[in-house]
């Protein structure tokens, strides 16, 4: 007699029901999670993305990114999934076969593990440039040495199956929370202007195992901006709209919980309690306000001065006059008055209210590095450690830093965008429960907006950043270029694990990471004698952080190193290494 496996769910079991198809379905979807795309779980704890590139630093001083300067190999690579597209490929040939399910379910599940075979190819080629292309479940018949296609083939590979997803009809069902043809439009927008960012901006080389020839360029622009095009065009989709202050609704685009209702949202990764959590939270909120990690990310100076005022002006921070002298502030949070309200719904500033309703905490984010008396700087890094005489007595420290030491914020910022605020909500670990936005309306029009002003048009690339800015309550531009679009794209999706891919895409990460050094705004307490500290005003100054040495990005990392050990050994590596 033969037995059967008791770890394995033979054909005729897993395909048999509609129920059963989507735990397999599900399966494939999840295991994408922090790899193929980069969300919650990518890089947990101390390696979140944003903290290699000019966004943040690291605020833990015992962390990589705060002692390694050159980002190292391997970072954001290490991904070689093909026992996934394995899976994938054995689900897309047994699913037509699947002859208890109706024809709509069974294409409609071809489709959408199509999308993810589609999702899992172009989270290789950003990383890797060409590699093997197997489309069909090998056997020992088959010829297992598959050498690498070309970064070309690859980009074609997905633009076409997304094409074929399309033009199926098979994904009509389901909302954000399921692949749909506006999902498969999203990925091959932003895919196709990977595509043609690498033939702009690249260099062949390999034969083009990386690279691509740069006389594709307009071909892959002209293929990203017709796949937003069609979104935007669709009507089925608009911005964000939650509430009538600028900032908040920017703030609750990102920690709603109910992806399915979010008008912006094109994909989006669902979390559910207690089954399934996520723990932003507990490694992301601010010292008094954390459960046990908490500061993890960093915001620098280089991404506040980013964000503009709604004039429209440059968001350089007033902290000197005219003749350099410190600009003194009643309220810390003074100095942040006419920034760009994205700005307040993305970075926790000095004075900036957070839980304004929860105690013990005091409801607002209180940051100071130490207090100037006279002529004489005073700092004590031990946040429990007082200056003055009761009854007029202060800590030195706020009580969420900033220090050199320990964990606090070593920027005197910490991150916002995706914190969940909510006076019941205790940040623990694998609690948090907002979803991942994948995809989102407002990433489209800047997809659209840099191919449509690399293709020459830039009255389209206009109306489409004048949209985002007009949500955002910021001064609407006359004209647009290229720099204003990547401007936008930095400010925009400041955290959403797109800088880093961005940097990579135009080529300009080894210009922008070049033993950098960042900085951090100090906020400063003026003692006057015999007074009351609340009634003191705050001066600022802004220092290099405390990060050595500088971040820098190796050329080679344009494309990741490939493991050739093993079985892989026949395959040819990336230059550099």
């Amino acid at each position: 007699m033969r037995l059967q496996p008791q770890d394995l769910i033979a054909d005729n079991q897993a395909y048999a029901s509609s129920a059963a198809v989507q735990a397999l379905v599900a399966a494939l979807y999840n295991d994408l999670s922090g790899a193929g795309y980069e969300d919650f779980t990518y890089g947990q704890g101390s390696n979140y993305m944003s903290v290699w590139t000019d966004e943040a630093v690291q605020s833990y001083a015992w962390s990589d990114p705060s002692i390694i300067g050159v980002i190292p190999n391997g970072q954001f690579g290490n991904w070689w999934p093909y026992d996934l597209i394995r899976r994938q490929n054995d689900f897309i040939a047994k699913i037509v076969n699947a002859t208890n399910l109706g024809a709509a379910d069974r294409n409609q599940y071809l489709q959408e593990v199509r999308f993810l075979r589609a999702l899992t190819y172009f989270g290789l080629v950003k990383r890797y440039g060409g590699v093997p292309l197997v489309t069909k479940v090998l056997t020992t018949a088959d010829n297992l040495k598959i050498p690498r296609s070309t970064a070309q083939q690859i980009y074609d590979f997905v633009a076409s199956e997304l094409d074929d997803i399309i033009g199926s009809n098979g994904l009509q069902a389901g909302g954000p929370l399921r692949v749909t043809n506006a999902a498969a439009l999203a990925l091959k927008c932003r895919a196709m202007l990977y595509a043609a960012s690498e033939a702009k901006y690249g260099h062949v080389q390999l034969n083009g195992l990386v690279g691509i020839p740069s006389s594709m360029a307009n071909t892959y622009w002209q293929k990203a901006y017709e796949a937003a095009r069609a979104i935007i065009t669709s009507d089925k989709f608009k911005l964000f709209q939650g509430s009538s202050d600028p900032a908040k609704n920017f703030q609750l685009l990102f920690n709603g919980r109910d992806a399915a209702t979010n008008p912006e949202a094109i994909l989006a990764e669902a979390y559910s309690l207690p089954n399934r959590g996520h723990s932003f939270d507990y490694y992301n909120s601010p010292q008094s306000f954390r459960v046990d990690y908490g500061n993890s990310v960093n915001p620098v100076i280089e991404l506040v001065e980013e964000f503009e005022y709604t004039d429209g002006t440059p968001g350089k921070l007033k902290i000197v006059d005219d003749r350099g002298n410190p600009i003194r502030y009643n309220n810390p949070a003074d100095l942040f008055k006419g920034k760009d309200p994205r700005f307040f719904a993305s970075i926790q500033y000095p004075g900036a209210e957070w839980h304004a309703n929860k105690d013990p905490q005091g409801g607002y984010i209180e940051l100071r590095r130490g207090i100037v008396n006279g002529t004489d700087t005073l700092i004590n890094e031990d946040l429990t450690k007082t200056y003055g005489t009761a009854p007029y007595t202060i800590a030195f420290t706020g009580k969420d830093g900033p220090t050199t030491t320990a964990d606090p914020t070593k920027s005197g910022f910490y991150q916002k965008k995706y914190l969940i605020e909510d006076a019941n909500f205790t940040p623990n670990d694998g609690q948090s429960h907002q979803p991942w936005l994948v995809f989102r309306y407002g990433e489209v029009l800047l997809n659209f907006a840099e191919a449509a002003v690399e293709l020459g048009k830039p009255g389209d690339a206009l109306s489409a950043i004048n949209q985002i800015r007009a949500r955002a309550g910021i001064k609407l531009l006359s004209m647009v270029g290229l720099s204003q679009v990547r401007h936008e794209r930095r400010v925009e999706l400041a955290f959403e694990n797109h800088r880093y891919w961005d940097l990579r895409r135009w080529h300009i990460a080894d210009q922008v990471l070049n033993a950098t050094t960042f900085h951090a705004l100090f906020p400063w307490l003026n003692w006057k004698a015999n007074t009351n500290p609340a009634q003191m005003q705050y001066t600022f100054t802004i220092a290099p952080i405390p990060v050595k040495p500088g971040r820098t990005f190796p050329p080679r990392l344009y494309y990741e190193q490939i493991d050739v050990s093993g079985a892989n050994s026949y395959l040819a590596q990336n230059p550099g290494y």
